[in-house]
């Protein structure tokens, strides 16, 4: 089988910081994830990344990509050596997927970790657990096919749990990475159970397809609520604002939120004391003053900013690798 692990290249393309990083820690400090398949010792370096850049994205890719090689490839066997680290797989999937959750719960207005989540992470802690035991099967000498029917169980489970429902939970849209997560932990049983002879190929991409349209609508869902949130206003004694620019306390117009554009071209001028105020959603307010910016000016770079806010904001919701998570599983 193709390796599911990237270089240690693709973890450094992380952080500019990488190999500082990992040239500070001693040997017994530094925990490396290795290619699926067995490699000589002077091979490991090159397929190496350290622990510390180890990341639910990264994790989903490896999986992906593994799963097209190993459905192309003819393997035997799939998750054998599917090892993320020092730790065993399963504990360090369910620690990555807290790490996200506790993230996202931090960046949406609402209560996200409902009763629903809390079921559906006492779920992926029971895979985890079942996951672990079908490893240690698998490297013993008395395999139990048995649990890799139980893996499959919960995979269905946790691909149609209540949780991403939109219609059961509100906040469904704030799981979408999650899903991203689920989708590609399905996909591995999936492939395992086709190595194994269980499943056809063209039904591993059925599945994988059906899991690609699900997270698309949890991204739509995202893109709908990122346009809602945030707006720009104008205040000023002429800009057709209710609010007097009087009114404006000097302790809101801080010297670094007020965009300087003393160069730039302040035609056509707008009237005097007039300001565009871009916010976001626990951002800190950006304002734009029209009278030394222009009036055009001033209402492009308020919009501007506010659009990238929400560009950040749907990134942030999605994944990173939301779009590629999405075409990998439709292209076995």
């Amino acid at each position: 089988m193709k390796t599911i692990l990237k270089t240690l290249a693709v973890a450094c393309a992380l952080s500019t910081s990488a190999g500082v990083m990992a040239n500070n820690l001693d040997s017994e400090q530094q925990r490396y994830v290795y290619d699926i398949q067995e490699i000589g010792a002077d091979q490991q370096a090159n397929f190496a990344t350290p622990q510390a850049f180890i990341t639910t994205e990264l994790v989903r890719g490896w999986i992906l990509d593994g799963a097209k090689s190993a459905i192309k490839g003819g393997v035997k066997d799939f998750l054998k050596g599917m090892l993320f680290g020092s730790e065993p797989t399963g504990p360090q999937i369910v620690r990555l997927h807290e790490e996200d959750l506790q993230r996202i719960e931090q960046l949406v207005s609402g209560v996200v970790i409902t009763d629903a989540v809390y079921s559906l992470k006492s779920d992926l802690a029971a895979f985890g657990t079942t996951f672990d035991y079908y490893q240690d099967s698998l490297n013993g000498t008395n395999f139990d096919s048995a649990i890799l029917a139980s893996l499959l169980q919960y995979v269905n489970s946790l691909q149609h749990h209540r949780a991403y429902d939109a219609n059961y939970n509100s906040n469904a849209y704030a799981l979408t990475t999650s899903y991203s997560t689920m989708a590609t932990l399905n996909l591995a049983v999936l492939t395992e159970r086709h190595v194994k002879g269980f499943l056809s190929a063209s039904y591993v991409k059925y599945q994988a397809g059906l899991m690609a349209d699900k997270l698309s609508q949890l991204g739509n869902l995202v893109n709908t609520r990122a346009a809602r949130l945030g707006g720009v206003r104008m205040i000023g004694s002429r800009c057709w604002d209710i609010r007097d620019f009087s009114e404006l306390k000097s302790t809101e117009l801080h010297t670094d939120q007020i965009a300087d554009y003393s160069d730039a071209e302040n035609m056509p001028m707008a009237p005097l004391d007039c300001i565009y105020i871009a916010s976001f959603p626990g951002k800190s307010s950006r304002f734009f003053n029209a009278s030394q910016m222009g009036d055009i000016h001033a209402e492009e770079a308020a919009y501007e900013w506010l659009m990238q806010m929400r560009a950040e904001y749907r990134t942030e919701i999605k994944g990173a690798d939301f779009d590629e998570v999405v075409s990998k599983l439709r292209s076995l």
